[in-house]
């Protein structure tokens, strides 16, 4: 009679904490993976980002090796009368460069996961930059976006306008492209621009975009014009200056 009446009282008990718990008005004390990382958060991100940090440091490093050992670059890199290296990202320091829409927000694993390979001609007028887009830019599965394409090839082709323009500054007037094939993401690209006239506070740039097999994939015409107003954009001859200096080697 006693062991049935206490089995009763156990199979009460447990019920009532059951439903207590079911209830939230009673918790179990213990220590989860996530309380740990409220009282060191510090601990979890080091353990979780080392490697992942030391991978992505690695894939990066891999990544501008393939762009340097592409035979443009190789070509470029043996003429130093003719061509000479110089920085992708300008800006005078980190935060404009983080609040800008490539460096900023289209520059990460992905996307544009290292920064571009630039050289520059000795007459100031032809630029190639070699780029690798990952596949976070797509529009379609596996193919870039257009919007990407056009973009870069915004930026791209602001670098004939702004090295001949006067005051080296420039605004963009109109961009029109030609999507000759699709360009598919996680490959090396090549796209060579240069000016193609010049007229006063107006500059016309063209610019290709190709594979390393030198497939043309896209074209683009771009219309700069230098603002006469002085107040509105200042003058960029200084940081041109600052941006050639980078690498070593002189025309």
């Amino acid at each position: 009679m006693l062991a049935a009446w206490a089995t009763c009282c156990i199979f009460f008990g447990v019920s009532i904490s059951l439903f207590g718990v079911d209830q939230g008005w009673i918790t179990f004390v213990g220590k989860s993976k996530q309380d740990t990382l409220e009282a060191n958060p510090d601990k979890e991100s080091e353990q979780d980002n080392a490697p992942t940090e030391d991978l992505e440091s690695e894939i990066k490093a891999q990544i501008t090796d393939m762009l340097l050992q592409t035979d443009v670059a190789k070509s470029c890199l043996e003429s130093p009368d003719e061509w000479k290296r110089i920085p992708f990202f300008w800006s005078k320091d980190n935060s404009s460069k983080s609040s800008a829409f490539i460096p900023g927000t289209l520059h990460g694993p992905g996307k544009l996961s290292v920064e571009p390979i630039v050289f520059l001609n000795r007459d100031r007028k032809q630029f190639i930059v070699i780029l690798h887009i990952g596949k976070r830019l797509c529009g379609h599965s596996g193919i870039v976006h257009g919007g990407v394409l056009a973009t870069l090839f915004d930026d791209i082709t602001a670098r004939p306008a702004f090295w001949n323009l006067p005051r080296n500054i420039a605004f963009t007037a109109s961009l029109k492209i030609n999507y000759r094939r699709p360009v598919l993401a996680d490959q090396v690209l090549v796209c060579k621009t240069q000016l193609a006239k010049l007229e006063g506070r107006k500059g016309s740039i063209t610019a290709q975009l190709e594979d390393i097999k030198g497939n043309l994939l896209s074209d683009a015409e771009v219309l700069y014009v230098s603002p006469s107003n002085e107040k509105m954009l200042p003058d960029a001859a200084s940081m041109i200056k600052l941006i050639e200096s980078v690498y070593p080697g002189n025309f």
